[in-house]
């Protein structure tokens, strides 16, 4: 128990005293009682052995019995007496002396009991015996009943009620506490920081309210506590140095501490931090210091929080060092598909192959690239929903074997290419149907087997299937191993490989290439399956990859062994690739688009269904109150009542029959939108013939035709080699659709001579600066012209459509013209209309007749002649009609911005320079000047990850381009068309 000042003051007080009593004691100043009893007993036992030395010599022992007896009668502390001889034999006995005496062999005597000796002349003749009351108790109460012991216990009793009374007036008075005024020790309470002020010895003499609550002591208990015995640390956790103690330095200073933190480790081992001001107390004379000050602001959780805050920011930055690895990725991902995309592209475009074959090839190198760009962008929008847990698993009857069939005989082809056997085995007993997700298992096993092949340069990718029954009825494990001799991985790689965006090591990407998110994503659809994925790898000696998955076998499904059901499978595969044996059914097309309605009336009549068709929502209400279709396939966009609403409007009034949406929106979300607006399905333009007529076979319930190929499927195939006859520029456009049938050439024919129309709207829309009836223009033409075969039009319109929604005027007039000199060489279309900037410019372009143009571009293998350095850059697109004077505006803009960006740089404004260099990336390439779309790439790319080292030298590439840039528009009128070839290509 801890004792307040008042008690300790009084306890030493009384401590003191006993010091006192003791050494008078000591040197004899307090009376003995005891020893006054003593020598009054010692005086009766010597008149007794006087006496008795006379009796005995006379040898009168009557008598000498006879005055024993008076003597013990006469004394109430004398018990009893006797004479006992020297050989021991007791010859005179009183009150029972024999009984009370204890015999022992000293000779000395005691309080109790006292031997004198009796003389016979010079002889010891005996010893006289008296047996006295004890003086005292023995052990503890003899203690206590000692007259001293009793004046001390006396002493200190009355002393600590005296002193403790006493010195609490005396403190009371004392206390530097009480030298503060009520009310101000009343404000000092109040207060939400803890005051102490110390004494020149660092000893607490005040301490208000919250600091005695956070230590949860005390007024007294605090009172002359030296601070420095409380266990302080510094920030860091480590003890606090006396030296260290910042009271201490403002005492020996004389000057302030301030905002100095400490930490204070309490009894229950909880930690408070706190953030003190110590300021140092003049004395009276003024001349020193007496004391200090200190407060103590409780900043615990304020630390707390910034600790929080460190650890957001870190995880902050690694989440955006994480998303700029990735921006890197992709880029370099998405980059590689599109260069061969667009150089392929520029090559068919130019006319630049030898023969059909090779022009073929070029055509299949841009499907698969495109086909793997797909794969990316699907992979992206896949993470995002695993990370989201938005994606959704199906649990129905399927075939797994033939999914995974198909799958080995897509990617066949693949590792044909690198010379890598692709094998497939199904082991043991197996069921022909489980309950699973299909498009999951599809996934999952392209991703996996996919990667086996890539990463392997020789030898076979084994794929191996089984089923293993579990203990509960009806379920299973289905197993997957995919199996490689590639290049394999070591034991550190494979704690990371499952990671979103990451890989093996740092050359996987450049060697390989890959996102590293098809593993991730597989991973978690194995997971969420019930099941999981592993691997064992070695350097060299290839990976195996483990697939398990959680399935239900089909009631009643029959187990055959492996091979069997991987011949049904390839059966089924042949009748899937068949034609459609359709039913009987009423189908209503509901476009605002003619050109769009009447191709999927073609399709679908030729398939024998009923079509009816409606140009916006409300007709389609009206016709849907009359007759009962069985499906109905509605665009979104459309004026009067929008696809949305009418569906809504539909699902109000009972219609229970597929409703499916055409559109050309393919936006992440856009799928729940049209699910929550009623929606069962939908498709996106321009449509694939061969996946819409799947699909509706799926909803319609179709029989595939094994031995009957459809006429509109092997059309629309063959349509696509005619895709190579769109060779040079300056050469008219035909549709792809051309000459595939009547019914198609018809609706080609709707649509050149709608599109003059629709341009007229185009111009008047920017001359009144609509941008938004712009955009709608754009992405009908955008999606009816990829429709009816004009696939030119999809890129320029797609960039009119995205320009317009940000009213980037300089795209929009771009775009614009772009589509103009495009709709200038389509066969079949009238006059075009004039294209008319807006009011804004005060500026007009000339009309572009219905006539092919002059290409701005020769063949690069054109004769080249040297340039001298510095080279010029010169847009693509100089010389061309109506670009002139959007060159030289962007010229004139190029110079003033390229300054700005090096002020941003000096400024370190990085939002305004990742703006600028945004501007130069897109504006420059629309504008022919593909040049700065790599440098302002980088730029955008450098500042997002703040490397801010490759900054400086990007700026200063862009600045050279823009001098050469600018060279080349002092002299455009100079240059041929090879020396624009020419220094476009520098």
């Amino acid at each position: 128990m801890k004792l307040n000042a008042r008690s300790r003051i009084a306890f030493g007080q009384i401590g003191l005293l006993i010091s006192i009593l003791l050494g008078a004691s000591f040197f004899g100043l307090v009376p003995d009682q005891n020893a006054s009893i003593r020598e009054g007993r010692t005086a009766i036992a010597e008149a007794l052995a006087a006496n008795s030395s006379a009796l005995i010599t006379q040898y009168d022992l009557r008598r000498l019995e006879a005055d024993l007896q008076l003597v013990v009668d006469r004394n109430a502390d004398l018990l009893s007496a006797g004479l006992r001889t020297i050989e021991g034999r007791l010859i005179a006995d009183v009150d029972s002396h024999r009984d009370s005496w204890r015999l022992d062999d000293s000779d000395y005597s005691t309080d109790s009991q006292i031997k004198v000796p009796i003389w016979a002349g010079s002889s010891q003749w005996g010893h006289v015996e008296l047996r006295f009351k004890p003086l005292g108790h023995e052990g503890w109460l003899g203690i206590l009943n000692d007259p001293l012991i009793k004046l001390i216990l006396f002493v200190c009793v009355s002393s600590f009620i005296g002193f403790y009374f006493y010195l609490g007036k005396m403190l009371k008075h004392l206390d530097p506490s009480q030298a503060i005024p009520g009310r101000v020790r009343s404000a000092l309470d109040t207060m939400a920081e803890g005051l102490v002020v110390l004494d020149g010895k660092e000893q607490i003499a005040l301490a208000n309210s919250a600091f005695e609550k956070l230590l949860g002591k005390t007024p007294d208990e605090l009172l002359g506590v030296d601070i420095g015995s409380l266990p302080w640390c510094d920030a860091q956790g480590g003890l606090l140095e006396a030296q260290e103690r910042p009271w201490r330095r403002a005492l020996q200073s004389g000057l302030a501490e301030i905002n100095q933190r400490i930490r204070l480790t309490l009894v229950d081992s909880t930690h408070l931090t706190f953030m003190i001001n110590c300021s140092p107390v003049l004395g009276s004379g003024g001349g020193t210091h007496v004391g200090v000050l200190i407060s103590f602001d409780d900043v615990t959780k304020l630390e707390e929080q910034e600790i929080e805050l460190l650890k957001s920011k870190q995880q902050a930055e690694e989440a955006n060092q994480a998303k700029s690895v990735f921006l890197a990725n992709m880029s370099h991902e998405i980059r590689t598909p599109m260069n061969a995309i667009l150089g392929f592209t520029e090559l068919l475009r130019r006319g630049i192959s030898k023969d059909e074959a090779e022009s073929r090839r070029h055509l299949e190198t841009v499907y698969s690239s495109g086909k793997h760009l797909l794969n990316l962008i699907n992979d992206i929008l896949d993470l995002s929903k695993v990370e989201a847990g938005k994606y959704e698993l199906e649990q129905i009857d399927c075939d797994p074997y033939s999914v995974i069939q198909e799958v080995v005989r897509v990617l066949h082809v693949k590792a044909n290419e690198k010379g890598v056997a692709l094998q497939l085995q199904v082991q043991g007993s197996v069921p022909v149907r489980i309950l699973s997700d299909p498009g999951r298992i599809r996934q999952i096993v392209t991703n996996l087997v996919g990667n086996a092949i890539k990463f392997t340069d020789e030898g076979v990718v084994e794929v191996l299937v089984r089923v293993r029954a579990e203990s509960a009825a009806d379920c299973i494990r289905f197993e997957i191993d995919i199996v490689d001799t590639g290049v394999g991985m070591s034991a550190d790689a494979l704690d990371i490989i499952f990671d979103a965006f990451a890989q093996a090591d740092s050359s996987i990407t450049r060697q390989f290439g890959g996102t590293g998110l098809g593993l991730s994503i597989s991973r978690n659809f194995a997971r969420a399956m019930g099941g999981d994925i592993s691997v064992k790898s070695e350097i060299g000696q290839g990976s195996t990859f483990h697939v398990h998955l959680s399935a239900e076998s089909v009631a009643g499904a029959v187990w055959v062994e492996g091979d069997q059901v991987l011949d049904a499978a390839a059966v089924q595969i042949v009748d899937s690739s068949s034609g459609w044996m359709f039913p009987d059914a009423r189908i209503l097309v509901v476009d605002d688009s003619p050109a769009n309605r009447q191709l999927v009336k073609l399709v679908l009549q030729d398939y024998g269904m009923i079509v009816d068709e409606a140009e916006n929502g409300q007709v389609a209400l009206d016709l849907a109150a009359e007759s009962e279709y069985d499906l109905i396939l509605m665009d979104v966009q459309m004026p009067v009542l929008d696809g949305f609403a009418a569906t809504t409007a539909l699902r109000s009034r009972g219609f229970q029959k597929p409703v499916i949406a055409l559109t050309a929106n393919a936006m992440k979300g856009f799928e729940k939108e049209c699910k929550d607006a009623g929606f069962s399905d939908y498709f996106t333009k321009p449509i694939d013939i061969d996946i819409f007529t799947a699909k509706l076979a799926a909803i319609l319930k179709a029989e595939p035709v094994a031995e009957k190929e459809k006429k509109s499927r092997s059309s629309y195939i063959a349509r696509s080699d005619r895709s190579t006859e769109m060779s040079e520029e300056n050469s008219p456009i035909v549709s792809t659709l051309s000459g595939v049938s009547a019914e198609f050439a018809e609706l080609v024919t709707s649509f050149t001579n709608m599109l003059g129309d629709k341009l007229q709207e185009m111009s008047d829309a920017f001359d009144r600066q609509n941008y938004r009836d712009l955009a709608n223009l754009a992405h009908w033409l955008k999606g009816t012209g990829g429709t009816v075969g004009f696939d030119c039009f999809t890129h320029s319109a797609g960039q009119l459509e995205t320009a317009a929604i940000d009213g980037d005027t300089t795209l929009v007039m771009a775009s614009m013209h772009e589509l103009w000199k495009t709709a200038a060489r389509v066969q079949g279309v009238g006059q075009l209309p004039v294209l008319i900037e807006s009011s804004a410019s005060n500026r007009s372009i000339r009309s572009l007749e219905a006539e092919p143009t002059a290409d701005c571009m020769v063949n690069t293998e054109a004769v080249i002649r040297g340039v001298v350095e510095p080279a010029p850059i010169v847009s693509r697109l100089a010389g061309v009609a109506n670009m002139q004077a959007l060159i030289d505006d962007f010229l004139d803009m190029l110079n003033t911005r390229e300054q700005a960006m090096q002020q941003a740089w000096v400024e370190q404004d990085y939002d305004k320079l990742e703006t600028l260099s945004r501007w130069l990336k897109g504006t420059g390439g629309t504008l022919g000047f593909d040049v700065f779309t790599e440098p302002a790439d980088e730029l955008e790319s450098a500042i997002a990850a703040r490397r801010v080292d490759a900054i400086p030298a990007l700026l200063e590439k862009i600045g050279d381009m823009n001098a050469r840039a600018q060279l080349s528009a002092s002299n455009a009128d100079n240059y041929s068309q090879i020396d624009i070839a020419r220094a476009s290509e520098s």
